[in-house]
C-alpha cells in the first residue's frame, strides 16, 4: 500500500474564524493508493481544489494575513493585504471532491486498472475537514497479442526493423502514457530514416478489452496521408522517403531583406567527397570563410532526412557564437535525381544565418562569492569573434577585485573600505570551433561539437597573510558529443607561482612547519588535465535530473624526467629547479555526483556526494597550494568558515590561525528547498565531510586519513537558508551549526543541546551551494 499525504498542519496553527456554520476549512487531501503500481506523486496533480499554502509545511501566514485584513473596516492597505499577499480560505466542496474522484478513476483505468475502485471519505474535526481518497487498482490488464496495420508497405519495412526497440511488449501492463510515448519514439526514427513528413498523428491504437481474462489485444495501425490527386483514386497516398537534393546557405540572411536577390554565388566541395556542394548566396565578399560553415552542417546533398542531424546542425552552427539567428529549412524540389519513384521525394535545403557584431566590448560588475569569500569585482572584455575569419574568438579580459576573505579583516586594503584582498589580473586567449591537433579524429569531429583554446593570462592576489602572483599559459580542447555530455583535455597547462609571505602567515605556523610553509612557497605547475561532465538535465522541462563531474590531472611528471636526464642543480630541500624555482609533482583525480528530485518548479530534494584525492611524490612532497582540497564555508560544510575545518581529527585546542588544507576531501551534502513568499524561497540542510593530510604530520595530530578512523573524523553540520531567487541572479543567507565536531575529544564530538547564537556560522552566497 502506498500512503501519501499533503498538507500535514498542526492543530494550533489552522485558523479558522470566520467560517459559515454549515461549511468546513480543507485541512488536508490524504491519498492511499492500494493493490497498484502508479506513481502515486503524479496523483496530486488531478486535485482540483488543495488547501491554503502553508510556510515551512506548518504555517498558513497568507490565510492568516487575509483574515486579518478581512476584519473591521475596509483600507487601503487591508485592501493590498488580502488582494496581494493573502489568500482567502479554501471551503471543502463536495461537488469539486467527486471531480476529483473521477479524475483519479480515469487516470487508473489509462494505467490498466479497468475495474479500479475510486471512492473519498470526509473527516471533520471542528472546523476542519480531512478528505481521504481511496483508490484500490484490483487486477491490471496486461496486453495479449500486438498487430500491425500498415498498408504503406515501404514504411512497415523500416517500422517491422525497429521492433526491437519498441517500448510495449506482450505481457507488459496497459499504459497509455507508454502508448503516447511510443508513438512519438516512432515517429522520431522514421523522421531519421528521411519521412520528412511524417507525424505522430498518422499513428493509432486500437484496444480490444473484451476478452474477458483482464488482458487486451493492441493493434497498432499508420495510416497513409490524404491526397487529392488524381494519381491517387483511392484518396490516399504513400509516406514519402526524403533525399536532399541543393543546399543554399545565406551567410548574411536577414529577416527584413528576405527574398532579395544575391549578386554572389560560392560554390564549395568538401575536400574528400566532391560530390557534396553547397552554395552560398551572399553579396560582397564573405566574412568567414565557407569551409568553416559547411563543416559544421552535418548533411550533405544526397543524404536522407534525419532530424537529428537537422538539430546538430543547428546545434553546431549555433556554437560557433557568430550568429544571432539560425533558421534551416526545408522545401520540397521541383525536380531531382535522387526522386527516382512515387516512395522518394527530394527536398531543397535554406540554411539562414544572420550574423551578429563582430566586435563587442563589456563592462561588468559583479558580486563575488569565491569559495565563500565575499567581495565586489569590475571586469571589461573585448571579443572579436571572427579574427582569422574562421570564427575564431579572439578574448580579452580585465579583471579588478575587492574580497574579505581570512580573519585579518581589519587590515584593509584601503581605507574606510571594509576588504582586506585584492586581486588584479588579465587574460588573453582564442577559441577555435575546432581541433587544432597534429593528428585526426575524423570521426569525433564528425558529430561532436569541438573547440580549441589557447590562453594566457596574469593575476595578482594581495592578502593580509601572503602576496602571490601567477603567470599562466594553457592549450586545451573540448568536445561535446551531445548536450549532455562535454569533455575537455589539457594536454598542457603551465603555471608559474610566486608568493611572498608576510610575517602575519608565518606568526601561524609554530616552528616553521614544512608541511605548511611548503605550500605557500614559489613553484611551477606544468602538466595536463581532463575533465568530464555529465548532466540529464532539461532546461524546457521540470523534472528529475543527475549531474556528474569528474577531474584528473598530473603535473611535472615530464618535467622530473627532464631534469635528470639534462643533469639540473636541486635545491637545499632536493629538489630541481627551473630558474632557481622548484615544480610540482602529483596526480590528483576528483568527482562530483549529484541528485535532484524535482517535486514542482520551486520545490527541490537536492543531493550531492564528492570526494578527492591528491599524491605528491617526486620533486615536492606536499600539493601546491591552490591544488589542495579545503572544507567550510558557502559551498561545502557551512557550519565551518572557509579553510576552518580539519584536518581530520586535528584537535581544536591546538587550532593555528592559518588556512587548512588537505591531500584527501570527502562530502556530501541534501538541501531540501521550497517557496516561502514571492522571491523568497528556503531550505532545509545537512552538510558532511573533511579533509585530511595523505601523510602522518607530528604537528597535527590526527590530521591524516586513516582507514581505520576517518568516519569517525567526518563533521556534521546542519541549518536552514533564505534565498532571494530572481531566477537569473539568486542571493543566499544560509545559517548552519556543528552536529558533530571532530576536533572536538571523543566523547564530547555530538551536540548536546540546542545550538547558542555563537554557535552558529552565517555564509553569504551568491547562486545555490550545488
Amino acid at each position: 500500500m502506498v500512503c501519501m499525504a499533503f498538507s500535514t498542519l498542526l492543530p494550533s496553527c489552522m485558523p479558522t474564524r470566520g467560517i459559515p456554520e454549515d461549511q468546513y476549512l480543507l485541512n488536508r487531501n490524504r491519498i492511499v493508493v492500494e493493490n497498484a503500481h502508479v506513481d502515486a506523486h503524479q496523483l496530486r496533480n488531478f486535485h482540483i481544489q488543495t488547501p491554503n499554502r502553508r510556510i515551512f509545511g506548518l504555517y498558513r501566514f497568507n490565510l492568516n494575513v487575509y483574515q486579518l485584513a478581512d476584519r473591521g473596516e475596509e483600507t487601503r492597505l487591508k485592501r493590498w493585504m488580502k488582494n496581494t499577499i493573502g489568500e482567502p480560505p479554501v471551503l471543502f466542496d463536495r461537488s469539486l471532491a467527486d471531480q476529483t474522484s473521477r479524475q483519479f478513476e480515469l487516470y487508473m483505468h489509462n494505467k490498466g486498472y479497468f475495474n479500479a475502485d475510486v471512492g473519498y471519505d470526509v473527516r471533520k474535526r471542528g472546523k476542519r475537514a480531512d478528505v481521504i481518497f481511496t483508490l484500490r487498482g484490483n487486477q491490471p490488464y496486461t496486453i495479449r497479442n500486438i498487430d500491425y496495420t500498415i498498408p504503406d508497405k515501404h514504411l512497415a519495412r523500416f517500422v517491422h526493423a525497429d521492433t526491437l526497440e519498441s517500448l510495449i511488449s506482450r505481457g507488459d501492463r496497459y499504459d497509455v502514457d507508454v502508448l503516447q510515448q511510443e508513438r512519438q519514439r516512432l515517429t522520431r526514427v522514421l523522421k531519421d530514416q528521411g519521412f520528412f513528413n511524417f507525424s505522430r498523428d498518422f499513428v493509432f491504437f486500437s484496444v480490444d478489452s473484451t476478452l474477458n481474462t483482464n488482458q487486451i489485444d493492441l493493434e497498432m495501425i499508420i495510416n497513409n496521408p490524404r491526397s487529392r490527386s488524381a494519381a491517387h483514386p483511392d484518396g490516399v497516398m504513400p509516406h514519402k522517403r526524403y533525399v536532399l537534393n541543393n543546399i543554399y546557405v545565406y551567410p548574411c540572411y536577414s529577416r527584413l531583406t528576405a527574398g532579395q536577390l544575391f549578386a554572389d554565388t560560392t560554390v564549395y566541395r568538401q575536400e574528400n567527397d566532391r560530390e557534396s556542394v553547397y552554395s552560398f548566396l551572399h553579396n560582397g565578399p564573405m566574412q568567414i570563410r565557407p569551409k568553416t560553415i559547411a563543416g559544421n552542417i552535418l548533411f550533405q546533398p544526397g543524404d536522407f532526412y534525419s532530424i537529428s542531424r537537422v538539430e546538430q546542425t543547428h546545434y553546431h552552427l549555433a556554437g560557433l557564437r557568430n550568429f544571432r539567428f539560425v533558421n534551416l529549412q526545408f522545401n520540397q524540389a521541383g525536380y531531382s535525381s535522387y526522386a527516382t519513384n512515387d516512395t522518394i521525394g527530394a527536398l531543397d535545403v535554406k540554411v539562414e544565418l544572420t550574423r551578429a557584431p563582430a566586435n563587442a566590448f563589456t563592462i561588468e560588475a559583479e558580486g563575488l562569492n569565491t569559495a565563500g569569500n565575499l567581495g565586489i569585482a569590475g571586469n571589461f572584455l573585448y571579443q572579436n569573434r571572427n579574427i582569422f575569419r574562421g570564427a575564431e574568438i579572439f578574448n580579452l579580459r580585465l579583471k579588478g577585485a575587492l574580497e574579505v576573505s581570512g580573519e585579518s579583516v581589519d587590515q584593509q586594503i584601503f581605507q574606510r573600505l571594509p576588504f582586506n584582498t585584492m586581486e588584479l589580473g588579465a587574460d588573453v586567449s582564442v577559441d577555435f570551433p575546432k581541433l587544432l591537433i597534429p593528428f585526426g579524429f575524423e570521426r569525433l569531429t564528425e558529430t561532436a561539437r569541438t573547440q580549441t583554446t589557447l590562453l594566457t593570462g596574469f593575476n595578482y592576489r594581495q592578502r593580509p597573510d601572503y602576496t602571490r602572483y601567477i603567470l599562466n599559459m594553457s592549450y586545451s580542447f573540448q568536445w561535446q558529443p551531445d548536450q549532455r555530455q562535454q569533455h575537455q583535455f589539457i594536454p598542457l597547462e603551465v603555471s608559474s607561482i610566486k608568493i611572498f609571505n608576510d610575517s602575519i602567515l608565518q606568526s601561524r605556523i609554530p616552528d616553521e612547519n614544512p608541511l605548511i610553509l611548503s605550500r605557500y612557497r614559489d613553484h611551477l605547475i606544468g602538466g595536463m588535465k581532463y575533465n568530464y561532465t555529465f548532466s540529464t538535465q532539461q532546461i524546457d522541462r521540470k523534472t528529475d535530473f543527475f549531474y556528474f563531474r569528474s577531474n584528473i590531472e598530473s603535473a611535472g611528471n615530464l618535467m622530473y624526467l627532464a631534469a635528470g636526464a639534462m643533469d639540473l642543480s636541486k635545491n637545499q630541500e632536493g629538489s630541481y629547479t627551473i630558474r632557481d624555482i622548484p615544480f610540482a609533482q602529483y596526480v590528483k583525480g576528483d568527482a562530483d555526483l549529484r541528485y535532484y528530485r524535482v517535486f514542482d518548479d520551486n520545490t527541490t530534494l537536492a543531493f550531492r556526494i564528492m570526494g578527492g584525492l591528491g599524491i605528491p611524490f617526486g620533486n615536492i612532497d606536499v600539493m601546491p597550494f591552490i591544488k589542495s582540497y579545503y572544507a567550510g564555508g558557502a559551498n561545502s560544510v557551512r557550519a565551518w568558515s572557509i579553510y576552518n575545518l580539519g584536518p581530520g581529527g586535528y584537535p581544536e585546542s591546538h587550532a593555528l590561525r592559518f588556512d587548512k588544507y588537505g591531500d584527501i576531501k570527502l562530502e556530501a551534502n541534501v538541501e531540501y528547498r521550497f517557496p516561502v513568499y514571492r522571491y523568497f524561497h528556503g531550505a532545509f540542510f545537512i552538510d558532511a565531510g573533511n579533509v585530511w593530510f595523505l601523510e602522518k604530520n607530528e604537528q597535527f595530530p590526527r590530521g591524516e586519513f586513516a582507514i581505520d578512523r576517518f568516519y569517525k573524523e567526518i563533521a556534521i553540520g546542519s541549518g536552514l537558508g533564505l534565498r532571494l531567487d530572481f531566477n537569473f541572479f539568486l542571493v543566499r543567507l544560509d545559517a548552519a551549526f556543528p552536529v558533530r565536531n571532530p576536533g572536538m575529544p571523543v566523547n564530547s564530538r555530538w551536540i548536546d543541546g540546542w545550538p547558542r547564537l555563537n554557535d552558529w556560522n552565517f555564509n553569504l552566497g551568491i547562486g545555490y551551494p550545488f
